[in-house]
């Protein structure tokens, strides 16, 4: 027992030295545990921090290379809207002076079919049509604005009218040549029964001449002979009449009754009823008058020429010319 008591003595030392050993052990342990542990967080904070840095100036320098790509495009935008409306401004003057271009060539061409006309004394029914001048006024019907349109419309309409009129000149015209060989005619019908003449019992006689001063009288020598002299007596008859009733109806001109009498009479001379209206219709125009109204007429359209090439000129001027 007491061999045990000393072996415990003997060793009791020993063991507390060794406990107390294995305790700083213990302790070392646990303490470098914790402090691993500290600086771990403390690792893992600096690079968190370094993370989060890393990620605003990666934020910072995404913001900034979005702005600078926003500026850029805003002035390409810029750039490009410039471009665009350069080309706009161009095409709107290149079309402008186009558009000024022809109206003055339409309009030309229009003045100058108004001019051809104006002289005129008289026109067929082809020249009266005016295609020419429609063909024209179509093209300015295209390409005038209203004002000017309407200035060539008038002038348009008052071309129309004297071509009306110089048509109506030009069958007054051909009908005074047919009256002028009607007469022709007529007064050859009197000239041929000028030496006939019908004595009281009805009986033709015929002076003819027998001599360089020296004419007779001589009848008809057989039943045809004379028929013949009493057609041509007849026939000089009622063409002296026709002559005279002619007369009446061009000294009272306008005069419808008298134009009546000279139909009757033509007619009766052997001409037509369509003819003979023609022609009475011819003896009792008022040539004259006639002309004072295709005068009138030509100075109304060359008014009207003159105001649609004013109003022509002061558009052209607006427009930059």
């Amino acid at each position: 027992m007491s061999d045990v008591g000393a072996f415990i003595s003997e060793h009791a030392g020993a063991l507390t030295t060794a406990g107390a050993a294995y305790a700083a052990v213990v302790g070392t342990v646990i303490a470098g545990h914790i402090q691993g542990r500290k600086a771990l967080k403390g690792a893992e904070a600096q690079a968190k921090a370094a993370l989060e840095g890393a990620q605003a100036q990666a934020n910072k320098a995404l913001e900034a290379a979005q702005e600078q790509a926003r500026a850029a495009l805003e002035v390409g935008r810029q750039q490009v809207e410039a471009t665009l409306a350069g080309i706009r401004e161009t095409s709107k003057e290149g079309h402008a002076q186009w558009q000024r271009d022809r109206c003055q060539e339409v309009w030309a061409e229009y003045v100058k079919e108004l001019d051809l006309l104006l002289p005129k004394v008289e026109a067929n029914n082809q020249e009266a049509r005016s295609e020419d001048l429609l063909k024209a006024y179509a093209m300015v019907e295209l390409m005038s604005p209203p004002n000017v349109l309407a200035k060539a419309r008038e002038a348009k309409d008052g071309a129309l009218d004297f071509t009306t009129a110089l048509y109506v000149e030009h069958i007054e015209r051909e009908n005074c040549i047919r009256l002028a060989r009607a007469r022709r005619n007529l007064g050859e019908a009197v000239a041929a029964a000028s030496r006939i003449s019908q004595e009281p019992g009805g009986r033709f006689v015929e002076q003819i001449q027998i001599g360089p001063d020296d004419w007779d009288w001589q009848g008809p020598g057989s039943q045809e002979e004379f028929e013949a002299m009493s057609t041509l007596y007849e026939q000089g008859c009622t063409a002296r009449a026709a002559l005279e009733a002619l007369d009446e109806a061009e000294q009272q001109l306008g005069d419808d009754a008298a134009e009546r009498r000279a139909h009757r009479a033509l007619v009766a001379a052997g001409v037509s009823e369509e003819e003979a209206s023609l022609l009475a219709r011819a003896a009792g125009l008022d040539r004259a008058a006639q002309g004072a109204l295709i005068a009138q007429k030509r100075s109304a359209v060359r008014a009207l020429r003159d105001v649609f090439v004013e109003g022509a000129r002061m558009e052209l001027d607006a427009l930059g010319r």
